[in-house]
């Protein structure tokens, strides 16, 4: 099994510093009055302590019997967005947030395989493949 650190430093680089440039991207697309704001973490194990931010969770490691064949390791982690309590628009906001990480995800070189799987509330779930 491949240790998680190097991703996870991977994964704050993204969130951290190249994120906030994807957002800028989508907010001047849509160019509908709806603004999404960069997340406010400057680490992704910090608390939340002012919205929008991140709640980075490890989810779960897999390392099965074909992944060991081809040397892969599998890790689902979430981010769960934290938006303002009195936030109106939140899945137009969580769906545009979504769609600022996919294509930061789709558009980054890298060895590690970033994907999302699965969306569950306000949770977003990224399959990592090393």
């Amino acid at each position: 099994m491949k240790s998680f650190e190097p991703v996870y430093r991977e994964l704050e680089d993204l969130f951290i510093k190249k994120l906030p440039e994807y957002i800028q991207k989508i907010n001047i697309e849509h160019n509908d009055g709806i603004i999404i704001k960069p997340f406010q973490n400057t680490k992704l194990d910090e608390d939340c302590l002012r919205q929008p931010c991140l709640k980075f969770k490890m989810e779960e490691s897999e390392y099965l019997e074909k992944d060991r064949i081809i040397e892969n390791t599998v890790f689902i982690v979430s981010f769960e967005i934290k938006l303002m309590e009195n936030e109106k628009k939140k899945i137009t906001f969580l769906w545009r947030y979504v769609e600022a990480i996919n294509r930061m995800l789709k558009e980054i070189e890298s060895e590690t395989i970033f994907n999302i799987s699965k969306i569950k509330d306000l949770k977003i779930f990224i399959r990592i493949i090393i």
